[in-house]
């Protein structure tokens, strides 16, 4: 017999996703790729003064979600490659750090992942801007 996906073993969890994420008011979109399903859309907080486009983010939900949290690509502008590590909060292969692995709560939706990530946004942006030196481990820089 082969395996549902998280969305199909759990349809009430993937409603409420899909809920909670619409009443946000942020631009993101729920797509399908073969069996997987991610989010697409844009983060735009940024410290005041600051020109820096917006962030086009793609959160993608893993086969083992909610077991395990979802990986975050910043899509563009570009990230460079050397902007990687803990001081910038973001993994060698590209996804951006927004809960340590072993914090990652399971009743932890996707609206409250995108707010996560507009706050890294915020301060990479305060951080490649000058404005702050270390992001900080959790929420936003004080600018």
């Amino acid at each position: 017999m082969p395996s549902l996906c998280w969305y199909e073993a759990s349809p009430a969890r993937f409603v409420l996703e899909s809920i909670r994420v619409s009443k946000t008011g942020r631009p993101f979109s729920l797509r399908r790729y073969g069996d997987s399903v991610y989010w697409l859309g844009t983060v735009a907080d940024l410290p005041i003064g600051v020109a820096h486009v917006p962030a086009e983010v793609m959160i993608w939900y893993p086969e083992a979600f909610p077991a395990v949290h979802p990986d975050v690509f910043i899509l563009s502008p570009e990230i460079p490659a050397a902007e990687f590590g803990h001081s910038w909060h973001r993994w060698k292969d590209g996804k951006i750090c927004f809960v340590q692995p072993s914090h990652w709560n399971l009743a932890t939706t996707a609206d409250e992942v995108i707010e996560k990530i507009a706050d890294w946004y915020f301060n990479y942006a305060a951080k490649k801007a000058g404005l702050i030196d270390e992001m900080p481990a959790v929420g936003r820089a004080h600018v």
